[in-house]
């Protein structure tokens, strides 16, 4: 059975999940007293544990950081492909006994070894010339230890240089003891080359681990001398964990050519320097994670050990994501990947990794789909893609607008699922969804530009007709509009009333114990989904209709909490656990932003921050109780770090390329005092630097001064590097 992100929640009462899933046994990890217990290790979400990723599309690594022995292996490495979906138990250095124990370097020295302890370690990113490192220092008796974990751009490996220094007042002999042992579910055949120091284990695929210095290798490990160190002195050496990629194309190639190929190229990905080490942070971490996320043909997991299954939504967004990072060529690789492989030939895009019957379809993926094909087209300057994929785009565009969906009397397209992917098992009845009209009169809108740029005048009259339409009845139908009491409204009924509530056909089929299996009447509203009119500036986002929607969502903050974070949703109507969702939270944060109101930006940003995988900067899906079985781990969703970066290029810098100009309309938060960033545009480098100025606003472009209207630069497309400066108000 193929379970989707929403329909394994309807099925905790059949006897599949009964027959295979002991509810006290080993899943649930309160094994009986002779049965084995799986490793802590096993768990995505035990309490105070963080991800750091690491990774090129070609190999990823995430370094796990855990406050207590029994949330997990603290500096335990993760290893996956990019190209293979799996669970945490998946992972290739994940042992069924010792989860990831043998994945850490120990420090021997004077009869002891040592590993990385929380209390006496620190773990924290460092970004020299730009290039994505990890670095963690820790304490080993008399002795402290470096450890700089970085990933080179081209090459299947992940390298790890460790530096000792010694602190006493006598020498010591320390040596590093690596180990080796791979997964047993993917690795059942293991060489030792004694000679030159080399690890390699094969099956599913190939590991390889050699360092630096001689080593010394046994069976499953590696002992490499450092010598003699004097007080005060140091001694490194350099690990290698390799997937798919011999020692002997490794040292051909140098590790010295993989670095300079590195460096170049993170110096062409946009950078942000705010003064607030907290949004530094944050813009950071999203660049470098969709670059570790995404596999080199574009493949990418819904959330990272969770669902193992492709989203065209999800993509999409990091698709217009990367093209406002300056990462272009993962854009094209994920956009490639859902034309060829996501969408078939009439238009209908997958979600979950499946093609569904039209009246549950995600009808916002066409528009979504459009709108990142535009972005990808706006900020690469190219238009490779929509050449090779026109006829099939053009199936895109078209498929909502066909009378299975669309009412031609209103203008507006209607099944019976939600955004939120809840149908009418859930209690969803056929309607009208916000975010399906919102995505399509975006992208619709999108389309037709692109089709006027494509020479295919009739389709973009088309479109653009279809999406004026549509936002027309959206806001003002008098029966059928998203709105009602002055506010934006998630979904009305086929029969123009709002759809208030969800009723489940059986309420007993849901979760056990979740708002949806318990409570008597589940609130459809408020929904973080509908601000995003306001983000996108589909509305006036400082008008009525945007601030009492904003009003309205206010509900979602800390609703059956007090840790902060926004709610998807009413929880009444919640199939899952009360808690916030950070990108739910994003979209409140970008419309509030765009509305002017900064205290409620600052407080979603700082809430990022603080949340439990800030530091890392890799967040939970969501954050609250994950009940067991039939729900799947809680994982690392990758849209996160698409919405930051949307967040602080598209809103705070306000970096906007069309196909005739260049629009710089920033927004800077309050207190912040300057901003230089430095954003790729179509293959030129724009350097911004944006200054807060209570007196007046103007700009100078290239050293020449220009006049702003309403604080918005227009600028011709860029033909060649810019140097910009604006002063703002705030």
């Amino acid at each position: 059975m193929k379970l989707e992100r929403r329909d394994f929640l309807k099925y905790i009462g059949t006897s599949t999940f009964l027959t295979t899933l002991p509810i006290d046994g080993a899943v649930s990890n309160k094994a009986l007293p002779d049965e084995q217990k799986l490793h802590q290790d096993y768990q995505s979400n035990n309490k105070g544990t963080e991800y750091y990723f690491i990774g090129n599309g070609l190999i990823t690594g995430a370094l796990q950081t855990s406050a207590s022995p029994e949330s997990g292996t603290h500096c335990g490495l993760l290893v996956m492909s990019p190209e293979h979906f799996g669970r945490k138990i998946s992972t290739y250095l994940y042992h069924p006994e010792r989860g990831l124990q043998n994945s850490r370097p120990y420090l021997v020295y004077d009869r002891r070894s040592y590993s990385p302890e929380f209390s006496s370690s620190k773990v924290s990113w460092d970004y020299p010339e730009n290039v994505p490192t990890l670095v963690v220092q820790w304490q080993a008796g008399d002795c402290s230890v470096r450890e700089e974990l970085v990933c080179p751009s081209n090459d299947p490996v992940i390298i790890r240089t460790i530096t000792i220094t010694n602190n006493s007042q006598k020498a010591i002999e320390p040596s590093i003891t690596a180990l080796l042992y791979p997964n047993l579910m993917f690795f059942d055949e293991y060489s030792v080359d004694r000679t030159r120091g080399t690890l390699t284990a094969d099956g599913y695929q190939t590991l390889r681990l050699f360092s630096s210095r001689d080593a010394a290798a046994g069976d499953r490990h590696l002992s490499i001398a450092l010598g003699s160190v004097a007080p005060g002195g140091s001694a490194s050496l350099t690990l290698a964990l390799t997937l798919d990629y011999s020692r002997e194309s490794f040292e051909k190639k140098g590790l010295d050519s993989m670095m300079a190929e590195t460096r170049k190229r993170w110096a062409s990905v946009a950078t942000m320097e705010t003064g607030h080490k907290g949004l530094d942070h944050l813009f950071r971490v999203s660049t470098s994670g969709i670059r570790t996320a995404v596999a080199r043909s574009g493949k990418t997991d819904g959330s990272i050990w969770q669902y193992n299954l492709e989203w065209v939504r999800d993509q999409s967004m990091v698709a217009a994501a990367a093209a406002m990072a300056g990462q272009t060529e993962i854009g094209a690789a994920i956009l490639r990947r859902i034309l060829t492989r996501s969408v078939d030939e009439t238009g209908r895009t997958v979600d979950a990794s499946r093609h569904r019957p039209p009246e549950t379809m995600e009808l916002d993926q066409n528009g979504a789909l459009l709108s990142a094909l535009s972005a990808h087209w706006l900020w690469s300057g190219s238009d490779a893609i929509l050449r090779d994929h026109w006829s099939k785009i053009k199936n895109v565009a078209d498929y909502v607008l066909q009378p299975i969906f669309m009412d031609a009397s209103v203008g507006l397209v209607k099944n019976s699922r939600e955004f939120w992917e809840r149908d009418p098992g859930f209690g969803v009845k056929e309607g009208f969804e916000n975010t399906y009209q919102l995505w399509n009169i975006v992208g619709l809108e999108k389309a037709s530009e692109m089709a006027s740029a494509m020479g295919d005048p009739a389709a973009a009259r088309r479109w653009n007709e279809a999406s004026r339409q549509m936002k027309k009845s959206f806001i003002g139908h008098p029966r059928f509009s998203l709105v009602d009491n002055g506010h934006f409204i998630k979904r009305r009924l086929s029969t123009g009333e709002v759809q208030r509530t969800f009723e489940p056909p059986s309420r007993a089929s849901m979760p056990k114990g979740m708002p949806l299996n318990v409570e008597s009447v589940s609130y459809c509203d408020p929904d973080a989904a509908n601000v995003l009119p306001i983000a996108l500036e589909v509305v006036d986002p400082r008008g009525s209709l945007s601030l009492k929607t904003l009003e309205s969502v206010e509900e979602l903050w800390n609703q059956r909490w007090n840790s902060g974070g926004y709610a998807r949703y009413h929880v009444s109507s919640e199939p899952d656990s009360p808690g916030p969702w950070p990108f739910a939270t994003l979209f409140i944060a970008r419309a509030y932003h765009e509305a002017g109101n900064h205290e409620k930006v600052w407080r979603a940003l700082q809430w990022l921050l603080d949340v439990q995988g800030g530091a890392a900067g890799a967040w939970l899906e969501y954050y609250g109780e994950r009940p067991t079985p039939p729900l799947p781990p809680v994982g690392i969703v990758v849209w996160t770090w698409a919405e930051l970066i949307t967040f602080f290029v598209h809103h705070l810098l306000g970096v906007r390329p069309s196909s005739q100009t260049l629009t710089i309309r920033p927004r800077l938060l309050t207190g912040l005092e300057k901003v230089a960033a430095r954003i790729p545009v179509r293959g030129r480098l724009l350097s911004l630097n944006l200054v807060p100025d209570t007196k007046g606003q103007w700009a100078s472009v290239n050293g020449k001064r220009v006049s702003l209207k309403n604080q918005s630069l227009n600028l011709p497309l860029p033909q060649e590097d810019l140097i910009v400066e604006m002063h703002v108000r705030v």
